[in-house]
């Protein structure tokens, strides 16, 4: 029987995963090649047998496939077994050739011609075994001979190529040098000197203490395989530096014993760094295959299978000993048979690209079962631009697609939602790193409508003092699949600071890992704003209803739901105590009726509503009546409609307005007797003492001239007298009215003039033509602004000189004069009750009556310094609408 010929077989010294023995075994005798074929690869997993019936069809399968060892027949009619090993000796000189045959006249023959191995065929089945044991170690050896051919190989290319030190040694644990390289210095630091006459030792003073054992054992092993060594280790250099190094090597033997080790090391170090970056990112190359959510597929140029990941074999359900088989073309075969729906599109497309190797694809494969997969395709490039095969990226987007119509008919409502609530969506994928916002988020930000953010980015636009939050808050929903609902503050790039709403949630795949954090972004500032406002509004609210000086309560369906602190302390109730009570209750018993009827007047519309604040008097806990100021509102509380009361407890204002008006009275009665009774009596005085001026001496009307001027001084008492009564008495009501300003001060002049004549008293004119907020005492101001600088005055001749200007919302007044001036520690006290200025006989009301009627206009008084002397006293009055 002869075996399907192969066309894939291991060629010699080389092995498979599997490590495959591929045997032609050449024999006339049919049944006993099938035979001894089905023990062998019974014996043996790894044999691999083909057979032929004779030797000239052995040679034509050697042409046609390697072969890691034949077995031959010596009898055979077209050519003997000795013949047919010359013949292969001459094409395949490394192929093991073993003599298997029942002829035992010729083996010394077969051992002269060179035969690997002779057998000698006997009954039974053991010799089958025999012979399996004889081939499997006929290919070892001629293995370990390749291996040990391709390692001096090397070894002598790298000692051509390679800087570093050559070496011959003793077999000892120092290493004792017997030859060292000249590029020993460059290495070691050390001079071939000093390793050859023992002061310096390799083993002991250049190899790193902490390898020795590992280096020896390893050498050892070697030496006792009679193998080549490889090994990396570190020294340590003249001047202290670690090198990391490698070291190849092999023994040499005489009659089976080493006598030296003969070998070459070289520094690698940087070598070293490369190799572990490489495999660091071979690690996480293994670890993103296994982790993403796509299935892989990598195929080599020959249409061999070189890597898939897990997720690939599951999405498609394939078969493990299928995928085992790691042919591409026998993967397309089984899909295009059970898995797709449109299999000639999907072919077409893998044969052109095959055609094509340089091409990238992309497009959606429907598959049978209703699923729907995105296909992506791309060629494997190396650096130098070496094609190595191509990646086929599979992504099952059944659910995407299926959601896609919907997200279509929401798409246009989404835009309008986002536009008109300020808000949008975002999106992050952990697995390209790609962050995406709406066109809703980048209005928020006050971006373009095409920029792109990246994560850093994103998170930059936060507020210095919300970055770290926001960022944690991320770190965690990423890492830990914790969701997120956070109010902070983002910063535009026009410098305006916004008030934003996000939130995060996350999406894992089906291994539980975070995919997408994506979430709702929304602009808040005008919320917030509201919400301060409201909030400072109810803390305002609330402040003033318990710092009031009112009792307030708020009464539903007649009874007390809330009442402040001071409502307690002006009825002696406990807080307690006065919830759940009826408003009557507190009601003194004359007023009960009054409060009820204006109650109901409230409740109905068709009415006029009662006044919503009036005097009452209320009862005491302890039975005391007092009178208080009571007011009520409709508002709505909790949701329900509610009365508002407030009680101010007025009971010592009333019994003090009662007093003041008691002296009010006296007052008016004070008013009229000076204004009239005193008036009249001094002028009657002044009158006479006047014609008595020509009936008395010289001596006399100095007494005479004295009186006079007191008389006088009395005249302007009374007149002061009469305006600061007028001021007292005016209930805190100033009747303040548009008054012409030039024909007051006019006027006012004109009587100082009289009055002191031995002054000289001038206006800057004109007096501007306006109207002033005042009344019928401003004459009081500048008569009293007049006396105070002629009689405070300590020159023989006062000079006074007014001035009026007339401004945009208000006129301003000054009158300066010549006197001692006011010392600016006085300033303030000199317009006080009961001040009466430097060395004056005045009365100490008027500049006090001066500073009460300018700030009942709403004006002001100044006192400054004159130049060169002198004080000036200014007056600002607002100008009337």
């Amino acid at each position: 029987m002869v075996a399907p010929r192969r066309e894939n077989t291991i060629s010699p010294g080389n092995t498979n995963g599997k490590n495959t023995i591929s045997i032609l075994l050449v024999d006339d005798h049919v049944t006993v090649a099938e035979m001894a074929s089905q023990f062998l690869e019974a014996n043996d997993e790894r044999f691999d047998v083909a057979t032929e019936p004779s030797a000239s069809e052995g040679l034509e399968r050697l042409s046609q496939a390697e072969f890691d060892c034949v077995v031959s027949e010596y009898q055979m009619p077209d050519m003997d077994g000795l013949a047919f090993l010359q013949a292969v000796r001459d094409e395949y000189p490394e192929v093991p050739f073993i003599l298997f045959t029942g002829n035992s006249d010729i083996a010394g023959d077969a051992i002269s011609a060179g035969v690997t191995d002779y057998l000698q065929k006997k009954p039974g089945s053991d010799q089958f075994s025999v012979l399996a044991n004889r081939i499997e170690n006929a290919v070892h050896r001629t293995r370990a001979g390749h291996r040990l051919e391709e390692s001096q190989r090397r070894f002598r290319t790298l000692l051509d190529n390679v800087p570093g030190m050559a070496y011959r040694c003793r077999n000892e644990r120092g290493w004792p040098m017997l030859f060292v390289s000249d590029d020993c210095a460059d290495l070691t630091g050390y001079e071939r000197a000093a390793l050859l006459d023992g002061d310096r030792r390799y083993g002991r003073d250049v190899m790193h203490s902490d390898d020795r054992d590992r280096v020896w054992d390893t050498v050892q092993d070697a030496l006792e395989a009679q193998e080549p060594f490889r090994v990396e280790y570190r020294i340590r250099t003249a001047d202290g530096t670690e090198k990391r190094v490698w070291e190849q090597g092999q023994g040499v033997f005489e009659d089976g014993e080493v006598v030296a080790i003969e070998g070459f090391v070289t520094d690698i170090t940087e070598r070293s760094e490369s190799q572990q970056r490489l495999e660091y990112q071979s690690s996480l190359l293994e670890a993103q295959m296994e982790t993403t959510i796509d299935g892989l597929l990598v195929v080599n140029e020959d249409r061999t299978v070189a890597a898939y990941n897990d997720k690939f074999v599951d999405m498609w359900e394939i078969p493990a000993e299928l995928i085992e088989t790691e042919s591409d073309e026998a993967l397309l075969d089984w899909i295009v048979e059970h898995k797709l729906a449109e299999p000639e599109a999907f072919m077409e497309l893998v044969d052109d690209l095959y055609e094509r190797p340089e091409e990238t694809s992309r497009d959606e494969v429907r598959l049978r079962d209703g699923r729907v997969f995105d296909r992506y395709s791309a060629p494997v490039i190396g650096d130098e631009g070496t094609h190595y095969g191509r990646l086929w990226v599979f992504r099952d987007i059944t659910e995407r697609k299926e959601r896609e119509r919907e997200l279509e008919q929401q798409e246009f409502l989404f835009s309008r939602v986002q536009a008109i609530a300020d808000i949008g969506i975002w999106e992050y994928d952990t697995r390209t790193n790609d962050l995406t916002w709406s066109d809703g988020v980048r209005r928020i930000h006050g971006v373009a409508d095409d920029y792109e953010p990246a994560l850093a980015d994103g998170l930059d636009f936060y507020h210095p003092d919300d970055r770290d939050e926001i960022a944690a808050a991320v770190t965690r929903a990423i890492e830990e699949g914790e969701q997120y609902d956070l109010e902070l503050r983002i910063v535009r790039p026009d410098g305006t600071v916004r008030d934003v709403r996000t939130q995060g949630e996350v999406s894992t795949d089906e291994n539980g890992e975070t995919e997408l954090v994506r979430g709702v972004f929304q602009d808040i500032t005008d919320r917030k704003r509201r919400e301060e406002e409201l909030e400072e509004e109810r803390e305002k609210y609330a402040t003033l209803v318990e710092q009031s000086h009112d009792g307030i309560a708020i009464f539903q369906n007649r009874k007390s739901v809330f009442v402040n602190s001071r409502l307690s302390d002006i009825t002696g109730y406990e807080t307690d105590e006065l919830r759940g009570m009826p408003v009557t209750e507190l009601i003194a018993p004359e007023d009960r009726q009054l409060v009820r009827e204006r109650y109901e007047r409230r409740l109905d519309p068709t009415v006029d509503p009662p006044p919503s604040r009036y005097t009452l008097t209320f009862e005491t806990k302890d039975g005391r009546k007092r009178v208080a100021e009571a007011s009520f509102a409709d508002i709505q509380y909790e949701g329900a409609p509610a009365d508002l009361v407030s009680i101010r407890d007025v009971t010592e204002r009333q019994q003090y307005e009662d007093e003041l008006e008691r002296l009010n009275e006296e007052l008016e009665v004070l008013n009229r007797v000076v204004r009239h009774d005193i008036r009249n009596d001094m002028a009657v005085m002044l009158g006479w003492g006047e014609l008595l001026e020509d009936h008395i001496d010289d001596a006399g009307k100095e007494h005479l001239e004295n009186i006079l001027t007191s008389g006088e001084h009395i005249v302007e008492l009374t007149e002061i007298a009469r305006d600061y009564v007028e001021t007292l008495t005016n209930d805190g009501e100033v009747d303040v009215k548009p008054t012409r300003l030039e024909q007051v001060l006019t006027n006012e002049i004109a009587l100082r003039r009289d009055a002191h004549p031995g002054a000289e008293i001038s206006i800057d004119e004109p007096i501007p033509d306006v109207t002033v907020r005042a009344n019928e005492m401003l004459s009081s101001v500048f008569r009293n602004l007049l006396n105070n600088a002629v009689q405070h005055n300590d020159k023989d001749t006062p000079i006074v000189e007014i001035t009026a200007e007339e401004r945009e919302d208000d006129v301003y007044v000054a009158v300066a004069d010549n006197g001692p001036g006011v010392p600016e520690t006085q300033r303030e006290r000199i317009f006080g009750k009961d001040e009466m200025g430097l060395e004056s006989s005045g009365t100490g009301i008027g500049l006090y009556l001066v500073q009460t009627l300018v700030d009942q206009y709403g004006g002001t008084v100044q006192v400054e310094d004159n130049e060169p002397e002198g004080a000036v006293f200014s007056v600002t009055l607002p100008k009337a609408d």
